[in-house]
């Protein structure tokens, strides 16, 4: 049978396809500024143990941080009025037979783990996403030819029942032999030639092989499936500080493995854990979650009773509401979606055990320039970006008087203000060099406007960061704000892309060229304009 990918779940005794369909119209949760935002700097996670409140989790680790504890949340269980809301307004439609009848997938929706249209159902045998009936089939043959492989690799080598012990039992983590046999000057030797700088006490050393940690056979088989060959230098000293349950702050370069570095710990920690979730992982934008769950699922393939769901803005709620409800161990979210689930009592964390934060701070690098379109919205922000974060905040415009803006500007260079919220009276003519990071927290009323001030951040060389917020108010600029952004590698979200606002511009706009394209007298065409010129001539 199927679950489907909606809150509404109906089943028909009379009817031989135990499925049901997603739901037609699904409800979309907002996004936030840190679900909009782009990391170019290196990437940090961090672990730490403590008892607060998981909101409190949410709303001030501003580090990247792991916590490895049992949060004090109360419990609170899923909203009925919620679920009753979800039930009547939802629609049947019949379950997709073959897969050439399901559409492809659009960025950031599940994928069929077949075909790799989008996943509208979810197997419930393996619960992973699917397509059709015919995927499903076809799913579960080649599960069945995966187990029965692993079933006799497992009988050759004896290793089966080690294997099921390992799954059942307690995890603890010791060093390997061969680590404890390598002498403090090795130890450091290697250390000091990876680049590995810790500070603690009583750390342990760093692993040489993945096979040092004693996972179980699975585990160690989706290393080598994902081309974990070798443990990278982060991966090295992070993963055995995890598997103790120590708390970790680590940093290194994109693209070093981090995220296997703090997967791993998790994965062993709620390997055996029968309350669920047990681990929460944050991550500031939408694309990073999707990355993390997407490496998860590769790394928790064939270990049993470990899903993951993804609560993440942009993306429908309901089918992340209905996820929640299938005894996920692993919560994979950014933070807006998640304090919007929690404002609806629809997900308990009293079980959580273990917390990782990947990346937030990073981003913010004061002082940061906040562009708006009017005085009066720059004097209400900025009050409140004051009373809410704490930040030395102030607000600049026209009407400010000419001493006063001259000491904002000595205030900005001297890094006396964090964030200042300005009209355009700042996007011309200056170069704050200090500034690295530009909102325009309302979309310019033109590109030469939007230009101007994106280049305040990263002047004379400079790298810097500008994000930008836009809606159907400033539908008139979707295509000409893509053509700019796309070449520089920013991953622009579904909802822009897919606007029927931006596809109509770019059909007009090739329409315009062509019809150029024709005006133009080339080699290839110069005979068919002095014919239509004599015809029109002659016709006089």
């Amino acid at each position: 049978m199927f679950l489907p990918r909606s809150v509404k779940v109906k089943r028909s005794a009379d009817k031989d396809k135990s499925c049901t369909a997603k739901k037609n119209k699904l409800s979309s949760g907002g996004s936030s500024l840190e679900e909009n935002t782009e990391f170019r700097d290196c990437k940090s996670a961090r672990t730490e143990t403590s008892n607060c409140d998981s909101n409190e989790v949410v709303q001030e680790c501003t580090e990247p941080i792991t916590v490895s504890s049992d949060l004090g949340v109360p419990d609170a269980s899923l909203g009925k009025d919620n679920q009753n809301t979800t039930e009547d307004s939802s629609t049947e439609e019949p379950i997709k037979s073959f897969s050439k009848s399901q559409r492809w997938a659009e960025p950031g929706e599940p994928v069929c783990v077949v075909c790799g249209r989008y996943g509208e159902y979810i197997c419930d045998k393996t619960d992973e996403d699917v397509c059709s009936l015919e995927c499903k089939a076809k799913h579960l043959l080649q599960v069945q030819e995966k187990e029965d492989k692993l079933k006799s690799d497992h009988l050759a080598k004896g290793e089966s029942q080690e294997e099921t012990h390992l799954l059942n039992a307690p995890y603890f983590y010791k060093d390997h032999s061969f680590i404890l046999g390598l002498r403090d000057e090795q130890v450091a030797n290697l250390k000091l030639q990876l680049g590995i700088a810790i500070q603690g006490q009583q750390v342990p050393r760093p692993i040489i092989e993945f096979e040092h940690c004693g996972f179980p056979e699975t585990l160690n088989s989706n290393l080598k499936n994902s081309g974990y060959e070798v443990p990278t230098p982060i991966q090295m000293q992070m993963i055995p500080v995890g598997l103790l349950g120590r708390d970790i702050v680590a940093s290194a370069d994109t693209g070093s493995g981090k995220t296997a570095a703090f997967l791993l710990p998790v994965i062993m920690k709620v390997l055996n854990e029968t309350e669920t979730p047990s681990a929460l992982i944050l991550a500031p934008t939408r694309e990073l979650a999707i990355q993390i769950e997407r490496q998860a699922k590769e790394l928790m393939a064939g270990l049993p009773n470990m899903r993951t769901v993804l609560l993440v803005g942009g993306l429908p709620l309901p089918p992340q509401l209905h996820r929640l409800k299938q005894s996920v161990k692993v919560i994979i979210a950014t933070p807006g979606r998640l304090l919007e689930i929690l404002k609806q009592s629809s997900v308990r964390l009293h079980g959580i055990k273990i917390v990782v934060v990947d990346e937030d701070k990073k981003l913010f690098k004061p002082p940061v320039l906040v562009f708006v379109d009017c005085k009066l919205g720059a004097d209400l922000l900025s009050d409140a970006v004051h009373k809410i974060t704490g930040l030395q905040c102030t607000s600049m415009h026209s009407e400010k008087s000419q001493v006063e803006r001259t000491a904002i500007l000595q205030g900005l260079l001297q890094e006396k203000y964090e964030v200042i919220v300005s009209t355009g009276v700042l996007g011309r003519g200056l170069d704050l060099v200090n500034v690295k990071l530009v909102v325009n927290f309302d979309m310019p009323s033109s590109m030469d406007e939007y230009v101007h001030q994106v280049g305040r951040a990263g002047r004379l060389g400079h790298s810097g960061t500008a994000i930008t917020f836009i809606n159907n108010n400033s539908k008139k600029l979707f295509w000409d704000v893509v053509k700019r952004v796309k070449p520089t590698g920013t991953i622009l979200p579904p909802q822009l892309l897919n606007s029927p606002y931006l596809h109509d511009q770019k059909r007009r706009e090739q329409q315009r060229l062509k019809q150029l394209e024709n005006s133009l007298v080339t080699g290839d065409n110069i005979m068919d304009i002095i014919r239509k010129h004599d015809k029109n001539n002659s016709q006089r």
